[in-house]
């Protein structure tokens, strides 16, 4: 009887190890499909990022976007295409932030048009920075329109004076030339040649009549530019001050 238990549970034991074994061979199995099926899509997740990942940046900085003729934004990358590279570029760091810029190439017609464009305005920036000149000792020589108007009758009345003393001059001058043209007349109905130096001071007489006439008109037209140079003046300062308090 204990012989016959003992037989049994030999056999019991045995069945139970061989189930053991062959559960220990399936789930093996399954385990190294599970390993192989996560290693398989990890490479494969390699590759593909691989193929779906940027080149490397050459430059080891940010990127640089390019635009078309017309400025407008066509593409950005670690290289400038071969037919963008002539125009206006931007240059952005590694978070983003543009660093630097660069125009568009000219060349020709363009590189021509560009160049008259800076030269105008060059030379309105220089006329600009002329009138702020004027404007600033204007605004320190006067304080007032009336010391404006009573600078320009000083200087009325100063030309005025010289006019007058030319005119006394010219009535002295035409005075000598008449007597000169007298005595040149006496000579002729006489028949006779005038002497030669009186044909000297009748030509100087007339010259300088003549010279004080020209000079006499100059000062009426500096009178004309007085008024005219004053007047701009006045304009302008009443166009400062109005400006200054309207700021305030």
């Amino acid at each position: 009887m204990t012989r016959r238990r003992a037989l049994i549970g030999s056999q019991i034991g045995s069945l139970i190890g061989s189930l053991i074994r062959s559960l220990i061979r399936r789930l093996a199995g399954r385990l190294v499909i599970v390993l192989a099926t996560g290693l398989g899509m990890s490479i494969l997740g390699t590759a593909l990022f691989a193929q779906s990942s940027p080149p490397a940046n050459p430059r080891g900085t940010g990127i640089i976007c390019w635009s078309d003729k017309n400025g407008r934004q066509v593409g950005c990358g670690y290289t400038v295409p071969p037919e963008y590279a002539n125009n206006p570029t931007r240059e952005l760091n590694t978070r983003g932030i543009t660093v630097k810029k660069s125009e568009a190439v000219l060349t020709g017609e363009a590189l021509r048009a560009k160049q008259e464009e800076d030269a105008r305005r060059k030379v309105e920036e220089q006329e600009r920075a002329v009138q702020r000149k004027r404007d600033l000792a204007l605004l320190n020589s006067y304080t007032s329109e009336g010391e404006i108007d009573s600078r320009r009758d000083r200087d009325l009345q100063q030309l005025d004076l010289t006019i007058v003393g030319l005119q006394t001059s010219l009535k002295q001058l035409k005075a000598t030339e008449a007597e000169l043209r007298r005595r040149m007349d006496t000579f002729a109905k006489n028949g006779k040649p005038p002497p030669e130096n009186l044909t000297e001071d009748m030509s100087r007489a007339a010259n300088d009549v003549t010279a004080t006439e020209r000079l006499i008109s100059q000062k009426r037209n500096e009178q004309e530019g007085v008024r005219v140079k004053y007047n701009e003046l006045r304009t302008r300062f009443a166009d400062l001050t109005r400006r200054e308090t309207a700021v305030k």
